[in-house]
């Protein structure tokens, strides 16, 4: 009886740490995997599964694998982020499988069960599991390709041979050459150890290297239809020297970067994959038969590890390539802590309490403080943890059983409650998503979307109809002349836009923030405001959309500009989201601009300017002002300024009718021009401004 209970405990944990993978599936995208959906969904539209292209331009970053992947998934189930990881997880999690086979060739059955469970469970595989990125294939196609080579080399199996080398294909047509290194350098290492320099110049690995250059042959063609010479230089020298140098990517020049992630990296195994890493290594001096291949393993990473700590160009998903590989040298140690307990074993044990304990702690931070909930959603999920521990460590006397059992029931809890609760919140902060839900809630009828000058590619990748991207000015004009366009932009552009006049209907002020680089600033909800930057979801009016009316003699032209939509309240409540702000960085609001060629044949006039405005300091004496201009080209025809005043009790959006009669002789490209002047950088709110200005 106790033994079906003890099976039935272990599963639980098994299917909790399946489950904790299956959540991270269906998390919104960000950073690198964006551009890698993008990419894969304009593969399937396209029919092109030859040519890598985003947004019509010719891709040469990555090969062709994880691409492949994900477009067979996005082919069968639509653009949905879960079709999007489907496959690459697929393909990611058969790492676990050649881990445990690799170990138990190298080792034993215990350290093969071992190895896959670090590897497994560890934090790095969780993360990537959800946030996929080229790493995630490749770190399976690496572990493939040195598991057949070794068992090549042990039992001259030549079916191995050639399934070593498909390997080290597809590692290389995952993310190029760096997916050789690691295969070549066990190889090199392994017949050095055993002095067999005649294996070492046999010409058996020229066929292997024809094999490999078959496999990658898509990747090539691709680069040289594209690109030519270059496009392969790049491929094989400059991609993964330029990292190094820094040319390509990156200006890191911490050496120890690495060595931090590794802490976090085998979570919530540090301690003991530490002491186990440690202990194998130390028992290669002393070993009358020191395990070779794990030497060969050992010393093929700590030569990429190097180039990697010197290289400019870094990033935590490296290391993913590492991580099923120390499991494997790590579980060659780690097993005698089962077979044979010793006082370090008691610390050992000591040190994983505390580090689960920390884990349960950080759960219950992340739940209450991040999310600013009640204590209700953490502490159900670390209820789970207490009951299904508790229990199994009343059923079963084993010290490191209980250990182990509680460990992947502490991480795998863990993960599900990030990948279920907190992680999902965070990422309604990303604007790619607020945009898109403004956007397909207001236009159902399909009207286009464009992109300006951001690069949030999961936009591309999420919207329901295609997004068009807009890569120059002379695109933008073209654009801004058709009515009701929508364009997002950031800031910076969107100042722009409005500072050359463009006549605007509305704009959505949206607060987000990308979650490449998550700080304290942001996870603290005081501080969250603070670290968040705006884009801009902008509906134009169109280019000659002013509207003419003939009254008897007179003839009037308006134009409306509208900034806040009180839609915002039901799709996020509580951010603040709600309308632009004037006083940032610059002077200048946005501004009115409307030709006067329909009312040139009239020389006196009537502008009249209502504006809605709030402000939050007191400002007045010609502080924040409304400029009205009649000009042509470059020549003022006409101008006057209408100060405004704001005193901090008044709580509500403030409307004022400003009224101006001029005479003037109109040039035919003469225009009204209407904007506020914000000298003292007051901060201040602008909900409407409607302008119409008749001729007499």
């Amino acid at each position: 009886m106790n033994r079906i209970l003890l099976y039935t405990f272990w599963t639980i944990a098994f299917l909790l740490v399946i489950l904790a993978w299956i959540s991270g599936l269906f998390i919104d995208l960000t950073g690198d995997s964006g551009l890698y959906a993008a990419i894969s969904r304009q593969m399937v539209e396209s029919g092109d599964w030859l040519n890598l292209k985003i947004n019509g331009e010719p891709y040469d970053q990555k090969p062709h694998l994880f691409f492949w992947l994900a477009s067979l998934g996005i082919q069968l189930f639509g653009n949905q982020n879960w079709a999007f990881k489907l496959f690459p997880f697929l393909f990611g999690i058969s790492s676990i499988y050649f881990t445990y086979r690799l170990a138990r060739l190298i080792y034993n059955e215990l350290s093969g069960k071992l190895a896959a469970l670090l590897a497994g469970t560890s934090q790095m595989f969780f993360l990537y599991f959800f946030d996929f990125h080229t790493d995630t294939v490749l770190q399976a196609a690496v572990t493939l390709a040195i598991w057949q080579l070794a068992e090549y080399l042990e039992n001259k199996n030549w079916l191995s041979f050639i399934f070593g080398f498909t390997g080290i294909g597809l590692a290389m047509l995952t993310k190029g050459p760096v997916g050789a290194v690691l295969p070549f350098f066990f190889v090199l290492i392994f017949l050095l150890l055993k002095k067999d320099f005649r294996q070492l110049f046999h010409p058996k690995w020229i066929l292997g290297i024809l094999l490999v250059l078959i496999i990658i042959s898509p990747t090539l063609y691709h680069l040289w239809q594209s690109f030519g010479a270059e496009g392969l230089r790049f491929y094989f020298i400059d991609n993964n020297l330029g990292r190094v140098t820094g040319k390509v990517a990156g200006s890191s020049t911490d050496p120890f970067f690495y060595l931090y992630n590794l802490l976090w990296a085998f979570l919530p195994w540090t301690i003991i994959f530490l002491s186990a890493l440690g202990g194998e290594i130390i028992s290669w001096f002393y070993a009358p038969k020191p395990s070779k291949m794990g030497i060969s393993i050992f010393g093929s990473m700590l030569i990429l590890f190097v180039v990697y700590s010197i290289a400019r160009g870094k990033a935590p998903n490296y290391l993913m390539m590492f991580v099923p590989l120390l499991s494997v040298v790590a579980a060659g140690r780690m097993k005698y802590y089962l077979l044979w307990p010793s006082f370090l074993t008691n610390r050992l044990i000591y040190g994983q309490i505390f580090m689960l304990l920390l884990i349960c702690v950080l759960l219950f931070i992340s739940g209450y403080y991040i999310l600013v909930s009640d204590f209700f959603v953490p502490v159900l999920f670390l209820s789970g943890i207490v009951v299904l521990s508790g229990l199994y460590i009343a059923i079963d006397r084993n010290r490191w059983n209980r250990l182990m059992l509680s460990s992947i029931v502490v991480t795998a809890v863990f993960n599900l409650f990030l990948n279920t609760q907190v992680i999902p919140f965070l990422f309604t902060y990303q604007g790619h998503s607020q945009a898109l839900e403004i956007f397909e809630a207001h236009e159902p009828d399909k009207k286009q979307l464009y992109n300006f000058d951001l690069e949030e590619y999961e936009l591309f990748f999420n919207a329901k109809d295609s997004v068009r991207n807009i890569t120059s000015w002379e695109q933008l004009y073209g654009v801004m002349e058709k009515p009701e366009t929508w364009i997002y932009t950031g800031e910076d552009k969107f100042r722009y836009i409005l500072f050359m006049g463009f006549p605007v209907d509305t704009v959505y002020e949206i607060k987000q923030r990308g979650m490449n680089q998550i700080s304290s600033e942001f996870l603290n909800p005081d501080s969250r405001e603070r670290s968040l930057s705006s884009n801009y979801l902008i509906k134009s009016k169109g280019q000659g959309e002013e509207v003419a009316i003939h009254q008897n003699d007179s003839v009037s032209v308006s134009q409306k500009m509208g900034f806040h939509s009180p839609f915002f309240r039901k799709l996020y409540p509580g951010h603040t989201v709600f309308f632009i702000n004037i006083g940032k960085v610059d002077e200048y609001g946005p501004q009115a601009v409307i030709p006067l060629e329909r009312i040139q044949d009239k020389n006196q006039f009537l502008a009249e300017v209502k504006l809605e405005y709030r402000g939050w300091s007191d400002f007045a004496d010609r502080e924040v002002v409304l400029v009205m201009s009649v000009e042509n080209e470059n020549e003022v025809l006409f101008y006057n300024v209408f100060p405004l005043e704001w005193k901090p009790e008044e709580l509500h959006w403030k409307t004022v009718a400003l009224k101006q009669h001029f005479s003037v002789d109109l040039p035919q490209t003469a225009k009204l021009r209407v904007y506020i002047w914000n000298k003292g950088q007051e901060e201040l709110d602008l909900k409407s401004m409607e302008t119409t200005v008749s001729g007499y």
